[in-house]
């Protein structure tokens, strides 16, 4: 009977958890295609929570976690921001991350920014100006990354509760 409703619980859990905004995480990608960094290729990954979106008009999400490889040198959250960086949605599309900064390069000052896409993240692209008047474009690609299936949690809680149920008999 104590099988039964471990089971059911475990069924359960199964069913609810996966109904609930989860953390979402994305890798990014990249190369300037134009300027006097054309062809410098840059990596990142970001995660979020979407669990307080509402889904309509244009919302701006906090991310959790941010590291962005530009130039040999990584930014992340504790980066002095001129725009605070947030995952974007328009009408509960994620339609990319908004971010800016400056840092020095090579003697010089880089302002650098990602821009999220009209309607999705196809069109996100990095954009720069240096204090020498050198600016230029990238694309961004963003890819998201899979969290671990629902159904191979629920399959480990059931391995632990068989485990359980066999170690008492």
């Amino acid at each position: 009977m104590q099988f039964m409703k471990h089971l059911v619980m475990v069924a359960t859990l199964a069913t609810v958890l996966p109904a609930q905004a989860a953390v979402q995480s994305f890798a990014l990608s990249g190369a300037f295609e134009s300027g006097h960094f054309s062809g410098a290729t840059y990596q990142g990954q970001l995660s979020f929570d979407d669990a307080a979106l509402s889904l309509t008009g244009l919302e701006f999400v906090s991310l959790n976690s941010l590291q962005f490889q530009l130039l040999g040198t990584t930014y992340d959250l504790s980066t002095p921001a001129l725009q605070t960086a947030s995952a974007v949605y328009q009408d509960g599309v994620f339609t990319g991350v908004e971010w800016a900064f400056d840092t020095a390069v090579n003697g010089g000052t880089l302002g650098f920014s990602i821009i999220p896409g009209s309607f999705n993240t196809t069109d996100t692209f990095v954009a720069y100006d240096t204090s020498l008047g050198l600016s230029g474009t990238g694309s961004l690609n963003v890819t998201a990354v899979p969290e671990p299936a629902p159904l191979a949690f629920m399959l480990a809680s059931l391995g632990l509760v068989a485990i359980r149920r066999m170690k008492a008999l």
